[in-house]
């Protein structure tokens, strides 16, 4: 990162950063944003998702990027202008792809984290308060946005199939990893789906939970497809298990 106004000695909290494509004809340019106070995040969590959210900290809000992936401006004098009207750090990141998003956003995320840490480098601040970023929740999060409700259940039944088996296998590590992304995924959709039972029948090792967490997602299925029969069908077996 090379500070083109601003001073990496005593970074600003809010930064333009901008690339180039690979002929430096294009500028292209993402606004970072270093939050300076800790989020309570339960609070703006809807009821149905209540469960989950001691598993969603402060860390996930402290930073963040956006555009996600850098957009293209009307040229480098006017990020500049920009920059000295905001008093903001303006920034080179040098080139990139403009047409791989998804690496570029991944891109825009280490980047993110790397201007937290040189703000955490130099400016004092309560330990606790530095704070690391979960890029991979940021991209997905755009990802699930925009998914169709089906795709979203196609995705919320291999994340459920991959909780099981970390479940079963004592896979930690892939558990939190699996749930994270399930949280962030549940924010999508509504609380008659209940995800929140889901994730809870999911979160258990055992035959009944195996099965219970079986007929909760062919609950969200025939849900979405209105087969109001078989849903029918299907929460009289929940009520008989449960």
């Amino acid at each position: 990162m090379k500070f083109d106004l601003g001073n990496e000695d005593s970074p600003r909290g809010h930064a333009l950063i901008y690339f180039k494509d690979s002929l430096g004809a294009k500028i292209f340019a993402s606004y970072v944003i270093l939050l300076p106070i800790t989020v309570d995040v339960s609070k703006y969590v809807p009821p149905f998702l209540m469960n989950q959210v001691a598993d969603f900290s402060a860390d996930d809000m402290s930073a963040f990027a956006f555009p996600p992936a850098p957009e293209e401006v009307e040229d480098y004098d006017f990020l500049v202008e920009l920059a000295q009207i905001r008093h903001d750090d303006l920034i080179d990141a040098g080139t990139f792809d403009g047409t791989d998003v998804t690496s570029a956003m991944m891109r825009v995320n280490d980047l993110t984290q790397e201007y937290l840490d040189i703000y955490s480098d130099n400016i004092e601040m309560p330990k606790e308060h530095v704070v690391s970023l979960n890029p991979s929740s940021d991209v997905n999060d755009l990802m699930y946005s925009l998914m169709s409700e089906n795709d979203r259940l196609t995705e919320l039944t291999k994340l459920i199939g991959q909780m099981r088996y970390a479940i079963e296998s004592g896979e930690d590590k892939i558990i939190e990893e699996t749930e994270r992304d399930l949280f962030v995924l549940a924010a999508y959709f509504a609380e008659t789906f209940q995800l929140n039972k889901l994730l809870s029948v999911a979160k258990k090792s055992g035959d009944l939970s195996a099965t219970l967490t079986d007929l909760y997602l062919k609950r969200c299925f025939h849900l979405s497809r209105e087969e109001y029969q078989q849903l029918g069908e299907v929460e009289d077996q929940i009520s008989k298990l449960t």
